[in-house]
């Protein structure tokens, strides 16, 4: 460090004026612009001797034009111990966050199954899902024919049918209904009868008719 210049103004956009000259003017570094109080500020310009003159005189100037200057003064060769009290600056403090004791201790990474597998997924849920419906609707109509045949072997065994039971019915249950009744009536007998005539038959024959 060759020589320290020293330029003391009043008020902040002065001193902001003249450290801008300073650096424009010459080829030379603007080490610190200091608050002293009551509005004095002042602005430490190092660099080689008469590049610092030069700074300072561009700074008066530019600070005479806006402002009030108090004082200015060049220091060539300036004292290492000086120079390294001007240069001095506070340490700016880091704001170290406490990391957790347990470095060890690893979080378990949660592990995202792809978009296709999750649907494919869905799908087989939705599937076994509609199967085990249709299984249930299955069972309840198989139960639903042995009731209804429990109920057509317990009347033929009474060889009780009436009117308002037969006609619920189908007519392929009447025609085998008849055929367990009576062995003689055939497929061709019967298939040309109605409903009705079915009925009629089957009354007959629960009578001890033909």
């Amino acid at each position: 460090m060759n020589a320290i210049g020293l330029v003391e103004v009043i008020g902040y956009v002065a001193a902001i004026q003249a450290g801008d000259a300073s650096l424009k003017s010459a080829n030379v570094n603007l080490l610190d612009i200091t608050k002293v109080g009551s509005g004095i500020v002042t602005l430490i310009i190092s660099g080689d001797v008469g590049a610092v003159k030069s700074a300072v005189e561009a700074a008066e100037n530019a600070v005479l034009q806006i402002g009030k200057l108090r004082s200015t003064h060049v220091i060539p060769r300036i004292d290492k111990s000086v120079g390294n009290i001007l240069l001095k600056k506070e340490e700016p403090k880091i704001n170290i966050k406490e990391e957790p004791k347990d470095l060890d201790t690893k979080i378990p990474l949660i592990k995202e199954e792809p978009i296709e597998e999750k649907l494919e997924e869905e799908k087989a849920k939705d599937l076994d899902s509609s199967l085990n419906n249709l299984n249930n609707s299955l069972d309840i109509e198989n139960e639903k024919k042995d009731i209804k045949n429990i109920e057509i072997e317990d009347k033929e065994q009474k060889k009780e049918f009436d009117k308002e039971y037969l006609s619920k019915l189908k007519v392929k249950e009447l025609k085998s209904l008849i055929k367990k009744l009576d062995s003689s009536f055939t497929n061709k007998d019967l298939n040309s009868l109605k409903k009705e005539e079915l009925i009629q038959i089957i009354e007959n024959l629960s009578k001890g008719d033909k």
